[in-house]
């Protein structure tokens, strides 16, 4: 099957197109679940705070529960991050045939796309490393807030779960 240099760049330039938007769509999807992990660790963080006082069986299964939902996350930004790396890759593919990292193709003197765009995510800077940071983060320190249990060492007056009802009585 003959084709012609004009369909092969067509075919290049829609593939490219393709995986721009793919890379988009993966970055926003692991950063809208990461959103989501941060308010569910917020919502809890709050609860240990200021609403839970935990026994000690409670504080072991938070823990369980908080290590379990941390691996699982951190499973689903993987399998995100590897289809985001796979595509990557076909992209450079495709931009490198396009000849976009040379110097003096399409009449310019530097080159459309700059080097560093081949590596660029490879750093500890690099978009999911960031998320695994940020949601190992989260995690660790909804795990020190279980044990530490701060609402335990509270005023009986400050947590709903010890409070006094006083409703009826008139202090002077």
């Amino acid at each position: 099957m003959d084709i012609s240099e004009e369909k092969k760049l067509e075919i290049l330039l829609a593939q490219l197109q393709d995986r721009y938007e793919a890379l988009h769509k993966m970055r926003d999807r692991s950063m809208q679940f990461a959103l989501w992990i941060l308010g569910f660790g917020l919502g809890l963080a709050w609860l240990l705070i200021s609403e839970i006082e935990t026994s000690y069986n409670q504080q072991i299964t938070i823990t369980i529960i908080l290590i379990a939902i941390l691996i699982l996350t951190m499973l689903f930004v993987k399998a995100i991050g590897h289809g985001f790396n796979r595509n990557r890759a076909i992209m450079i593919r495709i931009e490198t045939a396009l000849k976009l990292f040379e110097k003096e193709t399409y009449g310019i003197e530097a080159s459309i796309l700059p080097d560093y765009f081949r590596k660029q995510g490879t750093g500890l800077a690099g978009h999911f490393k960031t998320l695994y940071l940020l949601i190992g983060t989260v995690f660790l320190l909804l795990i020190v807030l279980t044990w530490i249990n701060p609402c335990k060492y509270k005023s009986k007056a400050v947590c709903p779960s010890n409070q006094i009802h006083t409703e009826n009585v008139d202090i002077k």
